[in-house]
Parts: C-alpha cells; structure tokens; sequence
C-alpha cells in the first residue's frame, strides 16, 4: 500500500486519505473491499503522477546489478519492477505490502527482459522477519503508517546486510505543501462562515508523520540506522485536467476527505466550487497543478 489523472485524480488519495489518522495495522483490514477496488482503478493514472517521485527516489538509491533489494509498501508494484529492472536477472527483489488485493494485481505483471525474479509478500514490513541480507531497503510513500515506527525500521534494519542501505521517500508536514493544504484551508473556511464542525486530522499524521527532519532523523538512529541524509524536493504534480474535475478529486482524498465526508452534497457542492475558484486564480491553460514536497530519506546500516 503505499496514490490519478486519466480521468483526473487522486495521487493523493487512497493512502492518504482513507488512512489519513488511522496507521498501517488500522488500515490492512480493508484492502479486500471498496479500498483496494477503487486503489485499483486509478492504479495506472496514479503512477503517471507519481512518476517524478521516483525518478528521485531511484536517482538516490542506485540500485547495481545482482543486488537483493525489498520494496516496502510496493503496492500494484511499479517500483518493484523497476527495481527489478535495475538489479538485473543476478539480483532478486521482494515487494512486501499489507494489501493483499494490490499484490495480487503486481503479481498479474510481466516482468521486464532480463529483470530479477520478484516475490510478492502480503506482510506488514513493520514485523516481518520473512527475508534478510538484502542490499537495499526502497519505498515510495509506503513507510508513514507504522504503528510503531522505531521498532518498524529496526525491523528492516535487521533485513538489511552490515553496509545495506535504505532510501525512501515520504512527505513533507501537510501544511507546508499547498497541493494538500489548500484544500483543507478551503473547507476550514467554508465551515467557519457556516458554522460547521469539520475533522480535519492534524498536520503531521497519517502520510505526513515523518515530515519533520528532526523526528526522523531521531527515529532511525534509534532504530540503529547511520549517516542519516534528508533531501527535500519542490515539484508540481497534476490534479485534474480542470478547476472543477481538479476541485472534486481533491475533496475525495487526503485529509479533505476526513473533513467533508460527513457534509451533505449541497455543502460539498458549495466546497467544491470554492475550492475550482481558487485554482482557476493559478497558471492559465493545461493540467491543474499543486505544489508537492516530498523528502527523500536515505540511512545506511553499520
């Protein structure tokens, strides 16, 4: 598990809204209904958003030929397979994630000419002792959710071989990138003058709980990690081919989600033209964009 244009939408989405205050031993449970059936559908169009996410993430890891690496949070496994694609047939690489529904799908995928073998496991990363001795520890936005995150990655630490490393990216706290804050920011708003009450999860939970360089930094050295280097990145991702297509994903994911899902459809109409006003004040023509700061975490082991 580890988020749409195409018809829009919500790269943001299923992880970080669904799990928005809930972590990963919370969220497992669910994979098997409407969860995994709708992280399915948008699967291909999330990855397109997706994309320069991994670019940074592989650029940073360096995967070589005939390395074992594990892929946590893998997901329908795009990752995975480029990982595979990296370390070549010598190499072996295993995507481990708690959604069972999404693996099953990873599983239907072709591997690449001359890619490593990959085995797909249903776990939580955060306890499985199945595998050890890998090279490298990698995952895109699938690390966020553990219940325990010390004991989660001294838990990986223990998969990795002395001099192993570990590269992931997460995201940066919730009110510093304006693709999730705006929208909250909206709703906020939009209560206040209407005098609603609106959940709205804090800042730097679910997805975003390992925004702050420092905890993270604390987090892994505790868990026996070394040399610990945080890389944070600016970039643009898509939201929707227009205001109101952009407006109405963005309310059906992330921590929006959480806040209107309990508004009735006259607010949540209301909300949502707000919310296409806004983003009809940003750059004229093409795709709808927000702002995104994902951090690209790397460790090694001793």
């Amino acid at each position: 598990m580890t988020s749409s244009a195409g018809n829009a939408h919500d790269w943001a989405g299923d992880w970080a809204g669904d799990c928005a205050d809930d972590r990963a031993d919370d969220c497992a449970d669910d994979w098997a209904g409407e969860r995994g059936r709708r992280w399915l559908a948008t699967a291909a169009a999330r990855e397109r958003q997706l994309a320069p996410v991994a670019e940074l993430l592989f650029a940073a890891a360096r995967l070589a030929p005939g390395e074992r690496v594990l892929d946590v949070g893998c997901g329908t496994g795009p990752t995975t397979r480029r990982a595979a694609t990296e370390v070549g047939e010598r190499g072996a690489v295993v995507g481990v994630d708690v959604a069972g529904p999404l693996l099953a799908a990873a599983a239907q995928v072709p591997s690449a000419a001359g890619a490593a073998p990959i085995s797909w496991v249903t776990a939580d990363a955060a306890t499985w002792t199945g595998g050890g001795d890998f090279d490298a520890v990698i995952s895109r936005f699938g690390v966020m959710f553990f219940a325990d995150p010390a004991a989660a990655f001294a838990n990986l630490g223990r998969r990795v071989r002395p001099g192993g490393r570990l590269c992931v990216a997460t995201w940066s706290r919730r009110t510093t990138m304006p693709v999730f804050e705006l929208p909250v920011a909206v709703i906020r708003e939009y209560a206040e003058r209407h005098g609603l009450s609106v959940p709205v999860p804090p800042p730097d939970t679910g997805p975003f709980s390992l925004g702050k360089p420092g905890r993270v930094e604390e987090l892994l050295t505790g868990a026996g990690w070394r040399d610990v280097q945080l890389t944070a990145h600016r970039m643009a991702l898509p939201l929707g081919a227009g205001v109101e297509e952009a407006a109405r994903a963005a309310l059906d994911s992330g921590a929006a989600r959480v806040a209107v899902q309990h508004l009735d459809a006259r607010h949540r109409d209301a909300i949502a033209a707000a919310l296409a006003e806004r983003y009809a004040g940003g750059p004229a023509g093409g795709e709808v964009v927000g702002e995104a700061r994902p951090i690209i975490v790397q460790a090694r082991r001793p």
